[in-house]
């Protein structure tokens, strides 16, 4: 993917009074670009955070890049490049979550850094090229992370006519708050985004993280599933953690992507077979595996069917009647085959013939 840089933005960073000039700045160019309110106040945060850390954590001095980037199918999104010579970080893994710091500070700052951006780096290998040069200044410094964050298409307010949803969902008997958790969320009037998401345990810590996964998916759906699934992965960094099985469905070339990390059962089933979609072992925010994508066709009649852990094994594939609506077979599994140990969740969508 060819890349192109314009309005670029070049800052010294020398004391405390810079924290808020590299802010409005970022601000400035971020609107400019067409990020909205919300978005625009995730780059403040981003901005403010990289800035201080420059100011508390690397040296006192440094310097930051902001510029808009594009692609060549003109896709357009915010980066920035910030740099300084202190001593760099030791475990960033550990530096990430949320309440760890070395200084006194409240410790959220690379931690939501990385949860705004669409991507994050620490020390690249390569520095941006201006014009074909590499970025004069930059080389001086030790340590440099860099973040993207992707200006946010036209949000589709439809639905796909060709789907047929169901999905049931209850928690633990005699646990107020669920665990588990559904997204269906329509990318265009062709494109469909598909998950179950399964807190570990059950009640209100296996609710927090089911709910902030799914908060990644709606806002990260326009990006491939494993990409998706990475953004989950960093966000649910400090939480109890999930596992999750997600297909992105399109009804334009007939195919269903999937990618899964942990026990969410999964097929896709057509006219004459059932194909079993494969997760990957390991827990979304705590040792998760590198996700793999996973193609099938997905055609008219076919039909695709998640759900989590709660739901036994029990019944009978060969004993559903899958001409009725998705909706009514996914109440009757949570209605007879629900664990009483356990949240529950069942997700079917067919593909209208």
């Amino acid at each position: 993917m060819e890349i192109s840089r314009d309005h670029i933005l070049t800052l010294l960073i020398e004391n405390e009074s810079d924290i808020g000039i590299c802010r409005r700045k970022s601000v400035s160019l971020a609107k400019q670009l067409g990020f909205d309110e919300v978005k625009t106040g995730e780059i403040a945060i981003m901005v403010t955070e990289l800035v201080t850390n420059v100011i508390k954590h690397g040296g006192g001095k440094g310097k930051i890049l902001v510029c808009e980037v594009k692609t060549d199918d003109q896709q357009k999104a915010i980066e920035v490049w910030c740099c300084d010579s202190g001593n760099g970080i030791p475990d960033l893994e550990k530096a990430i979550k949320d309440g760890y710091s070395d200084k006194v500070s409240l410790g959220i700052g690379l931690g939501s850094i990385r949860r705004f951006s669409d991507i994050f780096e620490l020390n690249p290998k390569d520095l941006p090229l201006l014009n074909g040069n590499h970025l004069s200044g930059f080389e001086n410094y030790s340590n440099c992370i860099r973040t993207l964050k992707w200006v946010p298409s036209k949000k589709w307010i439809g639905t796909n006519r060709d789907l047929q949803i169901g999905a049931s969902s209850r928690s633990k008997p005699g646990e107020v708050l669920n665990g588990d958790c559904y997204v269906v969320n329509h990318i265009s009037a062709g494109k469909t985004i598909a998950a179950v998401i399964d807190g570990l345990g059950h009640g209100k810590e296996a609710h927090i993280a089911s709910q902030l996964a799914r908060e990644q998916i709606i806002l990260k759906a326009e990006q491939p599933v494993n990409s998706i699934l990475t953004h989950v992965n960093n966000a649910l960094r400090g939480t109890r953690g999930a596992v999750a099985g997600m297909a992105l469905i399109d009804t334009v070339s007939n195919k269903l992507s999937f990618s899964g990390i942990g026990n969410i059962e999964g097929f896709v089933c057509s006219s004459n077979e059932k194909k079993t979609l494969l997760s990957f072992g390991g827990i979304i925010g705590h040792n998760m595996r590198t996700p793999r994508v996973f193609e099938f066709n997905f055609n008219p009649g076919d039909f695709l069917y998640f759900s989590s852990d709660g739901i036994t094994s029990r019944w009978r594939y060969d004993e559903m009647d899958w001409t009725k609506h998705p909706q009514a077979n996914a109440e009757h599994l949570i209605t007879n085959f629900s664990r009483n140990n356990d949240d529950a969740t069942v997700l079917i969508i067919r593909y209208s013939s």
